[in-house]
């Protein structure tokens, strides 16, 4: 079967199972396609629908599940109940793959029957030949081509809804779809998840009763990748811990995720409850590291002070810095924005996280900056999701903790260690350099505008902005025009065309629409002035 055929024939079932699930409801829902209240029924036939396209749409879900600035709550909800597990690929496929990656004489033993299947991966328990027990995950055969197919899908559905509407241009559509095109293409590479690991590794290893699987080097490859294993059980309310070490445990994790945003800038970005275990000994183990957050420096700091001034209930300040995050445009209401930011903000204190929805506050942001024409970077999704997952995963080990309290326990900390990484000397120069050279050049620009003006070649652009209304108004006056010449033209070649005997039925087809179209012209003028 050809690409052509291939994507034809994916979208075409892409196709029919949105029409089966009302993909169209969902638009209207979503705010994107008209405006209509948000229903569970839907919700749960857009889950369904997503599991069963496959692994694009089951990641598209989970990172939807990071946008309530994009789906309602009942949405979120459900997203977050999506099942990545299908049936597992046979081991007769799965054994060629392991002989050819790494060699399967390295191995004593490979178990035929996996510990866990996922849409992109499966893992299957093993033993190395030197005693040590291992886990091999290995990438299903055919999802890379798969993969692909739906991502042109989507980049192509994304470009068109961009183009229609407005509310998906805010959302930043197109941007969804680049991202989650980079989140797959990193998990699909298991050399890259298996870097992500060791990072991680690294970031985590001053926290004692936290630890990643070691990566078992050198059996590692984009298709195979061996792991130390580590066995444990789901964290839940029945966890059977002492107090004071599940208390304990609940800290270090959710301080441990807060650290790797605002300090590192790399943070481990699905840390669901599959992905966080207990052991028998009492430790949180961390797995799966295909999705590996990465933010800039500049993005890392401005988040930083962010979580801070919500800790320290600064309203003003965490309006400045979600507008030097964002996309504003001049329709966006900035002063909407931040008398709403007052009024909601002082909620997130004094309570207790049993008190408070996992991620409430970063959730709310999102919305409220939504609701007045702001549109957040998609990374401020990823990091509130990531935080809400953190918390949520203490919530089952503690379900007193503060995360704003802990958030603002650690602010000098964090002050600290930000001001000690801005005075290293590299650090420092070139910051100096970057604010020095505008300055240096400010003088030759002077001059070039000084004998432009004297040279009379000065040119001042003007950029016109926010011309809908009137691009709209000329737009209905020309299509009511036009009807009008059809309509007198119609009227005209009829009156004509009724003077002779032979041709009297076209005339009186004319009539009849040159009737139709001007009772139309009328019906919409009474309907909704200024349109056509």
């Amino acid at each position: 079967m050809g690409a052509r055929t291939r994507r034809w024939s994916r979208a075409l079932h892409v196709t029919r199972v949105a029409r089966r699930s009302g993909l169209l409801r969902v638009l209207g829902e979503i705010g994107i396609v008209g405006d209509r209240p948000a229903t569970r029924e839907s919700a749960v036939e857009f889950r369904l629908a997503l599991e069963e396209l496959g692994t694009t749409y089951i990641k598209l879900g989970q990172l939807l599940s990071s946008r309530p600035d994009l789906l309602p709550d009942v949405y979120i909800d459900e997203l977050g109940k999506l099942v990545d597990a299908v049936p597992p690929v046979p081991f007769e496929q799965i054994r060629p793959i392991v002989a050819e990656d790494v060699g399967l004489e390295h191995f004593a033993e490979v178990d035929s029957e996996p510990l866990a299947t996922a849409s992109i991966a499966q893992i299957h328990p093993a033993l190395l030949k030197s005693g040590r027990r291992v886990v091999v995950k290995v990438r299903r055969p055919g999802i890379v081509e798969q993969v692909e197919l739906d991502l042109q899908l989507m980049r192509s559905t994304a470009r068109t809804l961009e183009g229609h509407s407005e509310t998906a241009q805010l959302l930043q559509l197109a941007a969804l779809a680049d991202e989650l095109e980079v989140h797959l293409r990193g998990e699909l590479d298991l050399v890259e998840e298996a870097h992500n690991a060791e990072v991680i590794a690294q970031l985590v290893a001053e926290h004692e009763e936290l630890v990643v699987p070691r990566v078992i080097r050198p059996y590692v490859t984009e298709r195979v990748l061996v792991l130390e294993r580590i066995d444990g059980s789901k964290v839940g309310p029945d966890h059977g811990l002492a107090r004071d070490h599940a208390r304990r445990l609940a800290r270090e994790l959710f301080r441990s995720y807060v650290r790797q945003v605002t300090v590192e800038g790399v943070y481990h970005a699905d840390p669901h409850r599959g992905n966080v275990l207990l052991t028998d000994d009492g430790r949180l183990v961390l797995l799966d590291f295909g999705l590996l957050g990465r933010l800039d420096d500049d993005t890392r700091r401005q988040l930083s002070l962010l979580l801070l001034a919500i800790a320290q209930n600064r309203a003003d300040d965490v309006a400045d810095l979600i507008l030097s995050l964002s996309l504003t445009t001049v329709s966006s209401d900035q002063p909407g924005f931040v008398h709403e930011l007052r009024r909601k903000l002082p909620r997130y204190h004094w309570r207790s996280l049993s008190g408070i929805r996992a991620g409430e506050a970063l959730a709310d942001l999102q919305r409220i900056s939504l609701a007045h024409g702001i549109a957040l970077p998609t990374s401020f999704a990823l990091v509130g999701k990531t935080l809400s997952q953190a918390d949520s995963i203490a919530r089952s080990l503690d379900p007193g903790m503060d995360p704003i309290a802990l958030m603002e326990d650690d602010a000098l900390e964090v002050l600290l260690t930000e001001a000690e990484r801005r005075l290293e000397p590299n650090q420092l120069l070139a910051w100096a350099y970057t604010q020095v050279e505008p300055l240096a050049r400010m003088p030759r620009r002077v001059g070039q505008l000084v004998s432009r003006l004297e040279t009379g070649t000065l040119k001042v652009g003007i950029a016109p902005t926010d011309l809908h209304d009137l691009e709209g108004v000329a737009r209905s006056a020309a299509n009511r025009i036009g009807a009008a010449l059809i309509v007198a033209a119609l009227l005209i070649a009829s009156a004509l065309l009724a003077r002779v005997d032979d041709l009297r039925w076209i005339a009186a087809v004319g009539f009849v629409l040159a009737f139709a179209l001007g009772l139309y012209m009328v019906w919409k003028i009474i309907r909704t002035p200024g349109e056509l």
